[in-house]
């Protein structure tokens, strides 16, 4: 923590050392922007733009072979047991009971039906809809509940489900011939009354209840299986169908109605009932049971079978395998529970006996059966998708029922051919009633469009076509919506079926009953079905059951409308393509030649650029030209279905529309060719006619016959007597049978083929149409995309007005680069979206729209063109004749809807193509590592995954990587704005730059990127559309499980040791440019993760170099054997790429810094020849971290060299104190390299990413815990600005009234966690009152009353309550441990108010409780220093003993070693420690303090700190006779010079070399050297801080020794600048510095004491002196250290003054002390005051004094012989 704040005098001493965490903790500020590019969510990572649209697609769709492995996708279909029982549960018992799949037989049986229609579900779906984000799950849970219980009542009543509708279902009871129909009657009805009485009313967490209809009827009954192949499907229907519907809609909520027939089956006496005028019974109870023998026995009611709601399933999928084995082979337990799952519905087993799973599968959709054979749980085929729905109904006329059969299976065959062609899946199809309804899906898994809009239109048309041209069919309506669905199992586990569950399946349903016979869509499927307007027609509003704002309805057809004008069909002016026109007009003039040019023209253009336009005007100039004309807008169900394209040309040349009744296209054909083949046979697969079979055709092989048909084909196209124009719109969906005759048409000189390919949409493995793109005979024209110049007018014509703004043109501009049919589907989209508005406004208001800015096209190209060019003379005259002065304008009136991205629902759905050609395992992975973040790691990943299986998991990854959806996040082939460079030509380049050991002779052959260890999304919309897919409670799954693992699995960065998860910040944590200027949090919160693997190798920590290695490292030159080598060209790389973890910027900052230090080590060059870099760092005792501070003995220091003569005399006693501060270090701490170390970085973030996990799986009780932990971190972090926030959103979380979630207990134990943290962070920032005020609110939770004094002795406990309660002294014990640190802020913060009584009170409350309670031991820490500074500061320093001893036992407490990232906690400590002996005069043990702390600061790179330590521990190593140890102190100092940017320490350097020679006599450095050094810096005064003045001050006072008045003049200004100033902190470096001024004073006036020409400056020196030695004498004799410094000078200066006598006294007195407090060097200096010696005046003038290494002996016996002392006498 950092609380520090400008103080005077000696509280500024209390609050550095109080408060000074930041200087301990070695955290980088300052991170690299370009270190979170590749992490940042909203960058614009590999983030398509519309003009990378064409990439993309050729990605998706032309380089699909590049990606396909079938060795990884394909899962072979091996049904075992559970299996097969997944798949019965799919399914009625009349399935699973069936005896022949293979041939297909109706049923006819007598039975029991039971109608349950749910009310209530459209107002729930309403209402949950309303409620927002997971509206649709909660609504599905809801509806499974309800449906669940009523299907286990009825199963556990022998009945089956045999239909699901939604929100109703249809139950069945079979009545053989050993049972009476009344008995089975009876069943059902009992089965409903106790569905009324149990679950009758359910009241949802949304306060809508639901009830139940039930209706039943009885009677003869047909089951028909229908279909074929593997799309098979069932309908049950008769009389009982109908007759249970009728009653349906007749019953009420809660009631149970019988049917006129029902009834007619049943004993009137044995039922309480009610019967209508229409027949229909109402059943209210049971009076007698016609089982019984006993006729007059009452009924004694249900009693136990009447069972409680919300009863637990166990699904099939969450049993052991082992449940499933044979009998034999489990224990009886084991068959208990499997017969507890299982006997409710025992049909199911003998579906599994029978082996049937491989016919079932025949019943189900694709979906459903690639997690089954995947052997995932259904539950993960649960997700939320967009798709399109098709509601069915197809109206039968009045048949019988066989007829009927007929009818629905030729339907049903019909849609799902239809549908399988068009990617669609038919989910059910229902026979309640006369009408027959199917439901259709587009969009599901494995079934994924570019447009399922557009697909769903599209196959709409066709089943309407198709299915009304059966027999028997009435009428055909259909509803299209699209939109946002719950796609999941719903039912029982027992019993289920896959559907699809929102409001936009209603809606669909809402539409096909409303619209008979029409194809009507919403409006989202209008606008995402991207086609042209010209085919829907807007319908009148519309009021629909249960759906308030259904929005615009259109009706959709694909005939062709004709916009009309006073009756004249028209045609849209054509705009930029005259000179293709032209082109074409030419070749068309070319049809009375016998020769051509070419044999056919391609359009060659992207999709919507404009190719149909074209087509239509080309057919529009051929009609006119008296041509046929024959048009054909190819689709995937042509692709799909060989030779379609050529039955429809052939139908379109003859004239034949459908339906084609009888033989009428046989005989066209005959009359065409003039006579009858038996070869016309061959084609009838052809052309789809119905020649009979020649006898021959079966004699010659598949080759032989189709080269026959292309004979007969090309004679039956030359036999055509008029030329036509044929029009293949789309070619690429073509089916390659078909080409073959298409290329026919080339040679037959009567044909003008015209064929438009759309770019990016064929695959490369289609070589019929690689051969249209190289056939020398096809003319290709590549179509460009409009000018900017024809947009206004294109626009015009699509809005059919004169003007458009300025605006519209711009945003049509930008975002369709020209593509005509983009700029249709936006300008709809923003016309839809009310944000365009048409006007008519007269020619003379024209002026008042000047400010729109609008655009007037040239009007020829707005002018109507008339569709035959006959018609245009007469449409001309009436377009004169009705001529108004009114023009029609366009507004843009919501100009936010111009900056819509109209890509995004393009990208969405390759996104979704990519992921449904995934299996369930490779589709599960992806959605878990969405929920993990943008960036993720593989041990994370493995960790959350169900069932992992390390190869599938590698194999799934490889897949990915090939699929560009994941790649290596080390991998750092970026663009400068961030883009990974795709290669699409060539290899795709998969590599992994992670380390780790990787065995390329694996098993499975996989390459290193399958093991990949840290992996990203390429695409951040990918990642986000996988989550989407995820159901709410997956979600909240997976985020638990990823909290669980960050939780409970304790992080470290490479350096320290483990594997690490490096995340990326959700706030921005990097790029933080100074300490003022910090970050504050994002509100999006993105979540991305990294783990970096360990490389085992003989060189140490080589794993981290590409990992680790920032920019600085560059210019380090310091040699660290835990850093590896920069060896490889791949660091390199990294350093001048986007790293993964964060490194220091290069920015100005830096580099000036460098520069600065390449001076300084030029300087010390220059000054210091004799010593080298290795000299400098030869390891000495500081070095030795674990060794000094696990010292406990006397011999334990001997034994690392740091002997003093006072141990001899002490003995072992000595160390009493000291041994209690020996701590024990955790295993390994001691080889981190804590320069590198994340660790503390990477907590805080991860601590990020807990928040966001937790409030995701709606965890608010950790969510705030993790608040508080992450505040914690910043505040011990000195990054306040992020604590702040963070607690503030945990504050509003803990005291929302709705947060039910957080106990009582639990909310106030946290916000008193969180007003300390508040407090503490707020004191950092300078806002004391503010911090003030949260102390307070802590302390009222706390119950602690800062004010009362007579609490320090006693502190009676922190909360009052009664304790009897188990949970009650559980809450108590953890208040009392938190208000440790509440306490500790509450010391520091009152401190710096001044505020010393209740500061103290704080503190000594702290250090009541730390040795009661067990505590963190920062907390321990930070409460001891506090109470020892507080004693310090009030000038008590005898008291800090007694809590050094707590402090002792304390930590001796303490079990576990100290961890790493508490040790700067410990060194406050024995800094603190350090102090108080200082202050006690405890010289020696003072020493050992400072030695602890100077080995922990140096660990920690705490660089200020030691710089802090140096001068001090120097001076008292000086004062113990320790030269050598303080040589090497000093020499410490150029090693932290080398780390530093700045000039301090080198400068700190050199003023204790003068220090050696001023008090000492001995030199390390010559005063020339220093002097130069001085000379040459560039800072000076008090901006160079207390390094430049001990060193000027130094100087000065050396120079005047040495009788150097010149060089000492140099100095002089700068030194008494000093004297100026009146704050000090008091600690012993200042007091030396100011004691040293104080000497050069005193020494300046025995210069001139002679002298009488100086009388004036003698008096000021005099003043100046003496003033300086009385500012001192307080705080000289609270720091006893120095006191004997202190009386010299004043002896000195009493000396001057001519007080000989009160000076000699001094002396005595500062003798004495110094020997009191065993200060050698004071002594030595009072001995030498008194005598005469001149040993150290004669080295000054000669320059040259004692080196230390020959006067460290001398200094032992006469020291004082060595030294000086002031005089006026210079001889």
């Amino acid at each position: 923590m950092n609380f520090r704040r400008s103080r005077t005098r000696s509280r500024r001493n209390s609050m550095n050392i109080m408060v000074s965490t930041e200087k301990w903790r070695n955290y980088r500020r300052k991170f690299s922007r370009r270190g979170n590019e590749c992490l940042d969510e909203d960058s614009e990572d590999d983030m398509p733009r519309a003009s990378e649209l064409k990439e993309w697609v050729d990605e998706f769709f032309v380089r699909k072979s590049t990606v396909s492995n079938q060795s990884d996708q394909d899962v072979e279909v091996n049904l075992t047991k559970k299996q097969t029982l997944v798949l019965a549960t799919l399914v009625p018992d009349e399935i699973l009971l069936m005896d022949n799949f293979q041939a297909v037989e109706t049923k006819r049986f007598v039975g029991v039906l039971m109608m349950a229609d749910v009310s209530g579900y459209t107002a729930l779906s309403e209402r949950y809809n309303n409620t927002g984000k997971g509206g649709t799950y909660r609504l599905t849970v809801t509806l499974n509940t309800y449906l669940g219980s009523l299907i286990e009542v009825i199963y556990s009543h022998g009945g089956d489900i045999i239909k699901f509708a939604g929100d109703a279902f249809l139950a069945l009871w079979k009545t053989d011939k050993r049972s009476f129909l009344c008995h089975t009657i009876h069943t059902a009805i009992a089965c409903a009354l106790i569905i009324q009485h149990s679950f009758g009313s359910y009241e949802t967490d949304v306060k809508v209840n639901l009830k139940v209809k039930l209706a039943i009827s009885a009677g003869n009954i047909i089951f028909s299986p229908i279909g074929s192949g593997i799309d098979m499907n069932y309908i049950i229907f008769g009389l009982p169908v109908i007759e249970a519907k009728i009653a349906e809609s007749l019953c009420g909520s809660g009631e149970v109605k019988l049917t006129p027939t029902a009834w007619g089956h049943c004993y009137s006496r044995n039922y309480d009932h009610d019967i209508s005028n229409d027949g229909h019974v109402t059943i209210k109870a049971i009076l007698y049971d016609p089982r019984e023998e006993d006729i007059s026995k009452p009924f004694l009611g249900f009693g136990t079978m009447i069972r409680q709601i919300n009863k637990p399933f166990v699904t099939l999928e969450n049993l052991p395998d082992f449940l499933l084995n044979d009998s034999a082979q489990i224990s009886t337990a084991d068959i208990s529970k499997r017969s507890e799952v299982l006997n409710l519905r025992k049909t199911i087993l003998k579906a599994e006996g029978r082996n049937i799973g491989s016919e079932i599968r025949k019943f189900m959709i694709r979906p459903v059966l690639t997690q089954i054979d995947a052997h995932q749980p259904l539950e993960y085929l649960t997700e939320m998708r967009q798709v399109s729905i098709l509601f069915v109904t197809l109206k039968p006329k009045e048949c019988p029922f066989p007829q009927l059969i007929t009818i629905v299976n030729n339907a049903y065959q019909i849609t799902s051919d239809i549908v399988y062609k068009s990617m669609g899946c038919v989910n059910k199809i229902i026979l309640f009633d006369k009408d027959v309804m199917i439901l259709v899906i587009f969009g599901l898994r494995g079934f994924k469009h570019e447009s399922e809009a557009q697909a769903a239109l599209k196959c709409a048309y066709s089943i309407k076509k198709s299915v009304s041209a059966l027999d028997g069919v009435s009428e055909v309506s259909i509803g299209v919506t699209t939109g946002q669905v719950y796609c999941g199992v719903v039912g029982h586990p027992l019993r289920r079926e896959f559907t699809v569950i929102g409001a936009i399946v209603n809606k669909a349903a809402r539409f096909m009953c409303n619209f008979r016979n029409k194809i009507t869509c919403d409006e989202a499927t209008y606008v995402k079905s991207k086609m042209s307007s010209n085919g829907f027609t807007l319908q009148p509003p519309t009021e629909l059951k249960g759906i308030i704002h259904p929005g615009k309805i259109y009706e959709y057809t694909e005939e062709i409308r004709i916009k009309e004008l006073f009756g004249i069909p028209l045609i849209p002016p054509l705009l930029n393509r005259y000179d293709e026109m032209e082109y074409f007009k030419n070749w068309l003039n070319e049809a009375h030649l016998s020769y051509r040019d070419f044999n056919a023209l391609l359009l060659i253009g992207e999709s919507r650029i404009g190719k149909t336009r074209l087509l239509e005007w080309m057919a529009r100039y051929a009609r006119n030209k008296d041509l046929k004309v024959c048009y054909l807008s190819l689709t995937s169900i042509h692709s799909a279905t060989p030779y379609l394209a050529l039955s429809q040309l052939i139908e379109n040349i003859m004239d034949l529309k459908e339906p084609i009744v009888g033989f009428e296209k046989e005989e066209k054909i005959v009359e065409l060719l003039q006579n009858y083949s038996d070869d016309l046979s061959y084609l009838n697969n052809i052309i789809n006619v119905r020649f009979a079979y020649n006898e021959d055709i079966y004699s010659q092989n598949e080759n032989g016959r189709k080269e026959k048909a292309k004979k007969i084909f090309k004679k039956l196209l030359l036999s055509i007597p008029y030329p036509c124009v044929i029009l293949f719109d789309d070619l690429q969906n073509l089916d390659p049978d078909s080409w073959e005759f298409v290329a026919i048409l080339f040679d037959i000189m009567k044909m003008f083929t015209v064929l438009t390919v759309t770019r990016g949409k064929f695959s490369s493995v289609h070589s019929w149409l690689y051969a249209v793109f190289i056939e020398h005979n096809i003319r290709k024209i590549n179509l460009g995309p409009l000018r900017f110049n024809w947009i206004a007018p294109l626009a015009c014509q699509i809005l059919d007005v004169e003007a458009v703004p300025n605006d519209l043109c711009d945003a049509l501009k930008i975002k369709c680069n020209g593509m005509p049919g983009l700029v249709e589907s936006f300008i709809v989209h923003l016309f839809s979206n009310g944000a365009l508005e048409l006007n008519k406004i007269h020619n003379s208001e024209l002026k008042n729209w000047l400010d729109e800015d609008l655009q007037f096209p040239d009007p020829i190209f707005l002018r109507p063109t008339a569709l035959n060019a006959r018609d245009q003379f007469t449409l001309d005259q009436l377009l004169e004749e009705n001529k108004t002065e009114e023009i029609s304008i366009c507004l843009v009136t919501n100009k936010k809807e111009l900056k819509t991205d109209i890509n995004v629902q393009n990208i969405d759905a390759l996104i979704m193509i990519q992921m449904d050609s995934l299996t369930p395992y490779q589709q599960l992975l992806l959605k878990i590592a969405s929920v993990i973040g943008n960036v993720l790691s593989r041990e994370l990943l493995e960790n959350i995954m169900y069932n992992n299986n390390a190869s599938t998991t590698a194999k799934a990854i490889k897949r990915l990587f090939a699929m560009r959806i994941l790649t290596c996040a080390n991998n750092k082939r970026t663009t400068s704005g961030g883009t990974i460079i795709s290669n699409y030509s060539g290899s795709l380049n998969l590599i992994c730059e992670c380390v780790f050991d990787y065995e390329t002779e694996n098993g499975d052959n996989l390459p290193k990127y399958a093991f990949c260890k840290v992996m990203k999304f390429r695409n951040k919309n990918s990642r986000k559309s996988f989550y989407e897919l995820l159901p709410l409670n997956q979600k909240k799954e997976f985020h638990l499980r990823i909290v669980n693992y960050l939780e409970n699995n304790k992080q470290k960065c490479p350096e320290c040791g483990g594997t690490v998860m490096v995340v990326q910040s959700t706030m921005n944590l990097f790029q933080q440019t100074s300490y003022e200027n910090k970050y504050y949090p994002n509100e999006s919160l993105k979540i991305e993760e990294e783990e970096y693997s360990k490389r085992e190798s003989v060189e140490p920590k080589q794993e981290s170099i590409d990992i680790r290695r920032s920019r600085s490292d560059v210019y380090s030159k310091m040699p660290n054997t835990s850093r590896s080598p920069p060896t490889s060209v791949k660091s390199e790389i990294l350093n001048k790429t986007t790293p993964i973890l964060k490194i220091k910027p290069i920015n100005d900052d830096d580099i000036d810094a460098r520069r600065r230090s390449t001076k300084r080590v030029t300087m010390s060059n220059m000054v210091i020849t004799t010593k080298s870099f290795e000299e400098i760092n030869i390891p000495t005792i500081f070095d030795m971290f674990r060794a000094v501070t696990e010292a406990d003995q006397i011999a334990a220091w001997r034994h690392l060299g740091v002997i003093d003569s006072e141990d001899n005399v002490k003995a072992n006693t000595i160390d009493k104190e000291n041994r209690s501060f020996c701590i024990h270090i955790e295993k390994g701490v001691s080889q981190i390299n804590v320069d590198r170390c994340t660790c503390a970085e990477l907590n805080i973030i991860i601590y990020e990413q807990l928040i966001y996990h937790s409030k995701e799986a709606d965890l608010k009780t950790k969510m705030v815990e993790f608040q508080i932990q992450f505040s914690y971190l910043n505040v011990l972090a000195n990054n306040f600005d992020a604590a702040i926030p963070k607690l503030e959103e945990a504050e509003d979380t803990c005291q929302e009234k709705c947060t039910f979630s957080i106990s009582w207990y639990d909310r106030e134990r946290l916000l008193g966690k969180i007003y300390s943290l508040k407090a503490a962070a707020l004191l950092m920032s300078g806002r004391l009152t503010l911090a003030k005020i949260n102390i307070v609110k802590a302390a009222k939770i706390y119950r602690i009353n800062l004010n009362k004094i007579s609490d320090i002795l006693q502190i009676r406990g922190l909360v009052i309550m009664n304790l009897k309660r188990k949970n009650h002294r559980l809450h108590h014990a953890r208040m009392k441990v938190d208000s440790i640190f509440f306490l500790n802020v509450a010391a520091v913060l009152y401190a710096s108010l001044d505020d010393e009584q209740t500061s103290r009170i704080a503190a000594h409350r702290s250090i009541r409780l730390v040795q009661r309670l067990g505590c963190s031991v920062i907390d321990l820490s930070d409460a001891f220093t506090n109470a020892i500074q507080m004693e310090l500061d009030r000038g008590t320093p005898e008291s800090t003993l007694n809590l050094e001893k707590m402090a002792v036992n304390s930590l001796q407490n303490i079990k576990s070693p100290i961890q790493a990232e508490e040790l700067f906690a410990i060194g406050k400590l024995f800094m603190t420690v350090f102090r108080a002996r200082l202050a006690r005069g405890k010289l020696v043990d003072s020493i050992r303090s400072g030695f602890r702390a100077l080995v922990i600061s140096r660990f920690l790179h705490a660089h200020s700190i030691s710089m802090d330590l140096i001068p001090d521990l120097f001076y008292l190593l000086i004062s113990r006779c320790r030269i050598v140890e303080a040589v090497e102190v000093v020499k410490l100092l150029l090693h932290l010079a080398e780390n530093q940017t700045t000039l301090e320490s080198e400068t700190w350097y050199y003023a204790l070399s003068i220090d050696l020679i001023l008090d000492a006599g001995l030199q390390l450095e010559s005063p020339n050297e220093i002097s130069l050094y001085a000379e040459c810096s560039i800072h000076k005064g008090e901006a160079a801080g207390q390094s430049r003045r001990r060193l000027v001050v130094g100087l000065w006072t050396y120079w005047l020794r040495a009788d150097s008045e010149t060089r000492a003049k140099r100095f002089e200004t700068e030194a008494l600048f000093w004297s100026n100033r009146n704050e000090e902190d008091g600690t012993l470096k200042t007091m030396i510095s100011s004691t040293r001024l104080a000497e050069g004073m005193l020494e300046s006036l025995a210069r001139k004491m002679d002298d009488l020409r100086k009388v004036v400056d003698l008096v000021e020196l005099r003043s100046l002196a003496d003033r300086e030695l009385s500012r001192l004498e307080h705080d000289a004799r609270d720091l006893r250290a120095v006191y004997p410094r202190w009386m010299l000078l004043k002896a000195a200066s009493l000396n001057l003054s001519g007080r000989h006598t009160a000076a000699t006294s001094l002396l005595n007195q500062a003798l004495e002390e110094s020997r009191r407090t065993h200060n050698r060097l004071e002594e030595a200096l009072a001995t030498a005051a008194t005598s005469n010696f001149r040993c150290w005046i004669q080295s000054a003038r000669s320059g040259n004094f004692p080196n230390w290494t020959v006067g460290a002996e001398k200094v032992r016996t006469a020291w004082h012989e060595l030294l000086y002392k002031i005089t006026t006498n210079r001889q």
